[in-house]
């Protein structure tokens, strides 16, 4: 019974967090640095087969294979259920649900609004994960607990992962010359996203209890 709690407690964390990034990214006022990623790597591929999502599935799959490479443990490859869960949720949110939503049809206001929800769905979905901490994780937080045995704060770890990933994200709009998915919202973003997901632990985890 404990462990089907949590599997349906990442399912369900998994699929909100989807929903907000795939909102984020339709308001075009900057992603976070993962799917800005994403984001230019389906628009660089002039092929149908790389949606947002392929494009997601694609990077966490470079992430896993680099992961391996350094961190040399084949727990590493648990984040595959992640990547392709992730991707695959992306795609029918933007598919299915978001489809009708373009940031052109909206006023700047509305869009940025929308944004804003995306955060704190983002930092409420996320309280969820975090909280349930044996099920598998993404790449990039994968990669983020090997970077601890080095760097011993976690926060200073998490800003230069997410440094380097602006940095990649950077160098792919200048090579689309398309920058709508880096913007102001991205930098809020980095700044808000982890007060937001503290104040969402506070209710989250007397909830769901220990599951550990």
């Amino acid at each position: 019974m404990k462990l089907f709690k949590k599997i349906m407690t990442h399912i369900v964390g998994f699929s909100i967090m989807t929903f907000a990034v795939s909102l984020i990214v339709k308001t075009e006022q900057g992603a976070f640095p993962y799917d800005a990623i994403s984001y230019y790597i389906s628009e660089l591929i002039p092929n149908d087969f790389f949606t947002i999502g392929m494009s997601s599935i694609l990077f966490g799959l470079v992430w896993v294979l680099l992961n391996f490479a350094i961190i040399k443990k084949p727990y590493v490859f648990w984040s595959l259920i992640i990547v392709f869960g992730f991707g695959s949720l992306m795609d029918l949110w933007f598919k299915y649900v978001l489809v009708h939503y373009s940031a052109a049809g909206h006023d700047m206001w509305f869009n940025a609004a929308m944004a804003f929800v995306g955060l704190i769905l983002s930092g409420f979905s996320l309280s969820i994960i975090i909280t349930n901490k044996t099920m598998p994780l993404a790449p990039s937080e994968v990669f983020l607990v090997h970077l601890k045995n080095y760097i011993k704060k976690t926060w200073v770890a998490k800003v230069a992962i997410e440094a380097v990933m602006i940095s990649i994200a950077i160098t792919l709009a200048f090579i689309a010359n398309n920058f709508i998915q880096i913007g102001w919202f991205t930098l809020v973003s980095a700044f808000l996203l982890g007060p937001i997901i503290g104040q969402f632990e506070k209710v989250v985890v007397p909830v769901l209890g220990d599951l550990s």
